[in-house]
């Protein structure tokens, strides 16, 4: 207990400005620990403790996370000091430090807890559990079948590699992981120091990415929406298979499946993500819509065509119709959603 009250009054009197037992000179807190102008190694271990949101309409996600950095100080040992400081209650402030952050945390909505500890033979351990949101690129091209690369991208805001190395520590739970995270399944989780350095202007900075691979679980859209569309692409079909005598049940069955279509995607374009090219379910949509109105038009001219009495032409361009549409829908699967 008393050892307890003296660590805690001797990291306050360090803070302070007061001389102790904790209390460290000012010129270690601004220059590195460079020994032989070789730059300080710092392992950075990150642990995922949840992810519970990935959101692809904001291109950000949500996780709970606890950031872990090692160095080596020889200066703060307990032989350079003549003292221990494992003991000791110590801030970032007054202790030199990579300065590390996260370069793409938009929010952060709690720092669940902070902790430094130093051991004797001068290895700092600096920790911190951030529950926060991230922005991250979402490459959409392959919805609903997608896979992400969600990152924490970490950098040293005021060294760059000469000075810094960020290095993968010991310290990352790597692998498959189940997550809270509704409709994605977790494929993998590691770190990539594989990553340039992160440059402002003339100057670069040191810079390491913590990824979770996702991929995106697709059954909700192929029943809610790729399972639709075709049962409506189908209606239209059958209208090849009508007697073209029976020209007005032809156009009645064209223009409902036109119409639903349009009703369809006036409902579906809201769930769908925005960005500016097509995803293969957009292509889905298009190549279907361009069916649908295709035997939209041939009913229009075979019903012309039965009209006028050329009941064998009307019949041979349904007989032709019938299965080059079909054969083009099945392109159109394959090519979206098999391939």
């Amino acid at each position: 207990m008393a050892l307890g009250i003296a660590s805690v009054a001797s990291g306050f009197a360090a803070e302070m400005g007061v001389a102790g037992p904790c209390a460290i000179p000012g010129a270690l807190r601004i220059t590195p620990p460079q020994q032989e102008n070789k730059p300080v190694t710092v392992d950075v271990g990150v642990v995922i403790v949840d992810l519970f949101e990935v959101n692809d309409g904001d291109q950000t996600f949500r996780a709970d996370i606890v950031f872990t950095m090692r160095w080596r100080d020889p200066r703060l040992s307990a032989r350079a000091r003549g003292g221990s400081l494992a003991n000791c209650r110590l801030s970032l402030k007054q202790i030199w430090h990579p300065d590390v952050r996260v370069l793409n945390l938009r929010a952060q909505f709690r720092a669940l807890g902070e902790t430094v500890r130093i051991a004797d033979d001068g290895t700092v351990r600096h920790e911190k559990q951030v529950l926060g949101q991230y922005s991250v690129r979402f490459l959409m091209r392959d919805f609903p079948f997608d896979k992400q690369e969600l990152r924490a991208r970490l950098a040293s805001f005021s060294y760059g590699p000469r000075i810094v190395r960020l290095v993968p520590g010991d310290l990352v739970i790597e692998g498959k992981r189940d997550f809270s995270v509704a409709g994605w399944r977790t494929l993998d989780n590691y770190a990539d120091d594989v990553v340039k350095p992160l440059r402002v202007g003339v100057e670069e900075f040191s810079r390491l990415d913590h990824v979770i691979l996702v991929q995106r679980e697709p059954e909700y859209f192929l029943w809610n929406f790729v399972l639709p569309l075709v049962f409506i692409v189908l209606m239209a079909w059958t209208v090849f298979w009508l007697n073209p005598e029976s020209w007005g049940a032809q156009i009645g069955i064209a223009t409902a499946s036109a119409f639903t279509l349009v009703a369809f995607l006036i409902a579906l374009r809201t769930r769908l993500p925005p960005v500016p090219y097509l995803t293969r379910l957009d292509e889905l949509i298009l190549g279907s819509t361009i069916l649908v109105f295709f035997a939209l038009g041939q009913v229009i001219v075979t019903s012309r065509l039965a009209q006028t009495e050329r009941i064998a032409l009307a019949q041979k361009l349904d007989a032709y119709g019938r299965w080059i549409y079909i054969v083009l829908f099945a392109g159109i699967i394959y090519m979206t959603l098999i391939r």
